[in-house]
């Protein structure tokens, strides 16, 4: 069952950031992971207001937990700290 990797994105650094996106995006892609949904959300009810939300679909959540925990993205989480601040959830896909 697919899992979809849900991230609140307020970057605070744009020109930062663009390193972190050109070197995760591959990153992900190998992972088995594919951009799904990105931009600024239209709020239709509650005080959820993210600036920008990025959704990524893996293959299961255990193919997002191995991405998120793997050695290769840890150097790239610091990097998105410097630039950004996120919040992060996965949920599951319906069968």
């Amino acid at each position: 069952m697919s899992a979809f990797v849900v991230i609140d994105l307020d970057v605070t650094d744009p020109v930062g950031f663009q390193e972190y996106g050109r070197q995760v995006v591959p990153m992900i892609e190998a992972a088995g992971g594919r951009r799904v949904a990105a931009g600024g959300p239209l709020v239709l009810e509650g005080d959820w207001a993210p600036s920008r939300v990025v959704v990524y679909e893996f293959p299961d959540r255990e193919a997002a937990q191995r991405f998120w925990d793997s050695p290769e993205y840890r150097p790239l989480k610091e990097l998105r700290r410097r630039h950004s601040t996120v919040k992060v959830i996965v949920v599951d896909g319906l069968s």
